[in-house]
């Protein structure tokens, strides 16, 4: 559905025969003038490679993720008169966790969200599934160097905080009302060495149980929302 509201080039939209609510997306895709077609259950499955299909999927005209630049995340936060909340991803090599903290920042009213290009998921059809559509609606860059790219972030007033265990400060200690980068680091081993010693800041999300950390798309949606939440509090000017 998000896919078809955003304009993106679908050439053709499969529906499973005889399900059951699935009426909303076949009505969008007409007014769209989107060519529909009902087919067997076992046809989406193929089509799928057994993945849950959820009895639809869209064959679209260009199969190559549109990645954005670093400028469209500053242009993003400038047309919302926001200060810029980017989230810097390193080496989430999960698709699922990718998606899932794609749609959090998204949800969150972040302005975009960076991603190396060597040794991390990129944006395909799990991570556009897992991302609930929100991949389509929030910039998202790949860069090749990403100490280079926090640099470059740092040289625009962008004041940045990795999230580590070594960390002394909490998360809702952060001050969030300047330019913010968030860096989520990866699953098993966090932020990569040259990443942290990037950051302006480390912050941590206190843990009180018996598990040493949260997995890395929970942990993401904790500090995104806490942003906006201080945000959202932040006193009126006058």
């Amino acid at each position: 559905m998000e896919a078809i509201r955003s304009n993106t080039a679908i050439e053709e939209l499969f529906l499973q025969k005889n399900a059951q609510g699935l009426s909303d997306i076949q009505n969008e895709a007409q007014l769209f003038s989107i060519k529909t077609k009902e087919v067997p259950q076992s046809v989406l499955d193929n089509m799928a490679l057994r993945q849950n299909h959820q009895g639809v999927l869209a064959k679209l005209k260009n199969m190559e993720f549109a990645y954005a630049a670093v400028e469209a995340i500053f242009e993003r936060a400038e047309k919302k008169n926001e200060k810029a909340l980017i989230a810097i991803l390193d080496e989430i090599v999960d698709p699922h966790n990718l998606g899932a903290i794609i749609r959090s920042a998204e949800c969150a009213g972040f302005h975009g969200i960076v991603i190396p290009k060597h040794n991390s998921a990129e944006v395909n059809a799990t991570v556009m599934k897992t991302s609930a559509g929100a991949a389509i609606h929030i910039p998202i860059v790949q860069v090749t160097n990403l100490s280079r790219t926090m640099k470059e972030l740092k040289a625009r007033g962008v004041w940045i905080h990795g999230t580590s265990t070594n960390a002394t400060k909490n998360y809702f200690e952060m001050d969030a009302n300047d330019h913010i980068a968030v860096v989520i680091g990866s699953e098993g081993n966090g932020m990569r060495r040259l990443t942290e010693e990037g950051c302006d800041f480390l912050i941590k999300i206190p843990i009180f149980g018996n598990i040493e950390s949260l997995n890395a798309s929970v942990a993401a949606g904790i500090v995104f929302f806490d942003i906006q939440r201080q945000r959202l509090l932040r006193p009126k000017p006058g």
